[in-house]
């Protein structure tokens, strides 16, 4: 199989930084000088050349898998790859940057780790809140495409900063700076890449070394016109030119069925582009959140939206007593019980003592707030 020969001679030679994939022939392949091998690696900061024999066929298999999953991913993922490259563009981060988002989630906004990391950058929550990033009850950040690109960015400018390499920074962003270090010195203070990925010192863990073969690997791979012509995927080099959604700024408190109403978009596909949002509104307060709209139903949204109008709403919390049901807390604060079950992402009628409601309630003409307590 052309592509499994291709993979396996990738790893074969661990990416070599002089050298790179030719024609494939049956049975037989030829490497050749190629300027785009040697950007990609010089990119992450692999200037020499190396070869292991840590491939075989069976590692060579298991990237192919990878390579058909990340071919399906990077396909389905326009809409937040333009994000992406515009960042790393804007803080000059190597564009290869981009396969380390894609590895650590498959651009998944919502991927969450068995070590409750989340988001495209699998961000931890200690890690996120030094970042700056919001987590509560009605938002996480991480799963917000810029703000978490931009945590990430300043999290591996730190790496980088500490390290001296791009290669070295991307193996700390995966098993941690304090880790990365210590096997640095149990190989005598070595850098090298080839000497990090010994097999047989175990310098690093395996899923590090695994980690950074797979973004060198499909760095090269997507950047292989060859190969995506061969696959009838290189229009995928043209992924992420231009943008496809856009950022409003809507104040604290507003429904998303509000938002979603004016620019003509039904809840569910405006959640789509906004899985920061844990609930059905934004959080309450006069801060401004981004939220994120396809390009083509901004002047819908420019239209019809009109803030002024979203004070008419407002939303406080409850905590369920026992004894309380939907329904008697709904009869409570005069509202209905679907708006109660769509604000709290309800599906049937059951609740949970002491757990926290968003109540979704009108101010009266004169001011006072139609509170069924009163």
């Amino acid at each position: 199989m052309k592509i499994l020969h291709l993979l396996r001679l990738t790893l074969i030679s661990l990416l070599c930084a002089n050298l790179c994939w030719g024609e494939v022939y049956e049975g037989f392949y030829t490497m050749t000088h190629d300027k785009n091998t040697n950007k990609v690696l010089n990119s992450f900061g692999v200037r020499t050349a190396f070869i292991t024999t840590m491939a075989d066929d069976e590692k060579a298999q298991k990237i192919l898998e990878k390579w058909q999953y990340f071919v399906n991913k990077f396909d389905s993922s326009y809409e937040f790859i333009p994000i992406l490259k515009s960042a790393m563009a804007r803080e000059e981060i190597p564009q290869e940057f981009l396969f380390l988002a894609m590895v650590e989630s498959g651009f998944t906004p919502t991927a969450k780790s068995s070590k409750k990391a989340i988001g495209i950058w699998q961000i931890m929550p200690a890690t996120a809140k030094g970042l700056g990033l919001e987590i509560n009850s009605y938002i996480d950040e991480r799963k917000d495409p810029i703000k978490s690109t931009e945590a990430a960015i300043k999290y591996l400018k730190y790496l980088y900063d500490a390290t001296g390499e791009w290669y070295l920074a991307a193996m700390a962003y995966n098993c941690g700076l304090g880790r990365l270090k210590r096997g640095i010195d149990e190989a005598g203070g070595d850098t090298r890449i080839e000497t990090l990925l010994n097999e047989e010192a175990q310098y690093i863990p395996a899923e590090t070394r695994n980690y950074i073969r797979k973004i060198l690997a499909m760095s090269l791979l997507f950047n292989n016109i060859d190969l995506l012509k061969g696959q009838n995927v290189d229009y995928l080099l043209n992924r992420g030119a231009t943008d496809s959604i856009v950022t409003v700024n809507v104040k604290g408190g507003v429904a998303l069925s509000s938002i979603a109403k004016s620019a003509k978009m039904s809840l569910r596909e405006l959640q789509k582009y906004n899985k920061h949002f844990t609930r059905s509104v934004l959080p309450p307060g006069n801060k401004q959140y981004n939220v994120y709209l396809p390009y083509d139903k901004l002047r819908f949204f420019k239209q019809n939206f009109n803030a002024k109008s979203q004070s008419d709403s407002m939303f406080i919390t409850h905590k369920v007593q026992k004894g309380e049901t939907l329904s008697s807390i709904a009869q409570i604060y005069r509202v209905s019980i679907q708006d109660l079950q769509a604000v709290n992402h309800i599906k049937g009628s059951l609740i949970n003592i002491n757990q926290t409601l968003t109540i979704p309630i009108l101010k009266a003409k004169n001011n006072t707030i139609a509170d069924g307590r009163s």
